[in-house]
Formats: structure tokens, sequence, C-alpha cells
């Protein structure tokens, strides 16, 4: 039982990470819709202040950033899918399961830090008036404030 929910909240949290990731990432881990679907992602750095060039160079950290986000999702779909093979065993091997999970822990922290490395170099991007007023616009959209959003970066 504990298995079957354990394998609920993580497929759950991969097909977020798949559907949610390059919609947050660009838009420094705020809550869904913020560079979502008809939205620019970028518009948050220019709102910032940032020219052409922080854009692009921003737009290419966030790309890779999401190519191995995307890697990231594949893994854990398949580490999933073995999770669900072993719960549907009758008898499932403890050590088997638990491995797996620790497997499944590993990647998800992998992911978060990734995220969080992303934000660090969006950071170096930036002079410091636009870092300050990035931050000032952050805390001004719903979920800005510390403990709340999706917990990404600047949202943590």
């Amino acid at each position: 039982m504990a298995v079957t929910r354990n394998l609920a909240a993580v497929f759950s949290m991969a097909l977020a990470l798949a559907i949610v990731a390059p919609q947050t990432v660009l838009s420094q881990g705020q809550p869904s819709g913020a560079g979502g679907p008809g939205q620019d992602p970028l518009a948050i750095y220019r709102a910032a202040g940032a020219d052409e060039s922080q854009l692009g160079k921003i737009r290419e950290a966030a790309n890779q950033f999401q190519t191995s986000a995307q890697a990231r999702a594949k893994q854990m779909m398949a580490l999933m899918s073995d999770m669900r093979n072993l719960s549907l065993q009758t008898d499932p091997d403890q050590q088997a399961v638990l491995s797996k999970q620790e497997e499944m822990n590993k990647l998800q922290n992998e992911q978060s830090t990734e995220r969080i490395k992303l934000m660090l170099t969006i950071r170096t991007i930036l002079n410091p008036a636009q870092k300050q007023k990035l931050v000032q616009l952050m805390q001004q959209r719903p979920g800005g404030q510390l403990g709340q959003g999706m917990g990404g970066p600047g949202g943590q």
C-alpha cells in the first residue's frame, strides 16, 4: 500500500516536471502560468531590463537545462515503470523497492540542483540593477514570496 502511494506521488511529480519545467525555468521558478503557453517566457527578464544579448544567453542556458530535464524525465518514467512492476509483485523484495526509490530520489535531487544552478547562471548574466528589479518583479507575482509557489528558483 505504501509503495503504491509512493508510486502515485512520484508519478505525479515526474509528470509535473515533464509538463511544467519548461515554463518555470525561464520565469525563475514562478508558478505555472508565468511563462506558460501563449506568454513570453523571457518577459520577466525584459521587464527587469535585460537587453537582447542577455536574453540570448538566458535562452541558451534555459535550453540546455530543458534538454537535460527532458532526459531526466525519461529516466524517471523508466524508474517509475520499474517501481510499478515491483509494486505489482505479491511479495516485493524490500531491498529492491527501497533501492529503486533511492534512485528516484537521487534523480529528483539532481533536477532540483540543476534548476538552482540555472537560476544562479541567469543571475550572473544580469547586472546588479537588473537583478534587483528581477527580485522586485518576482515578489510582486503570486507565489513570489519564500515558502510559496512551486518551490523553484526564486520561489524556494
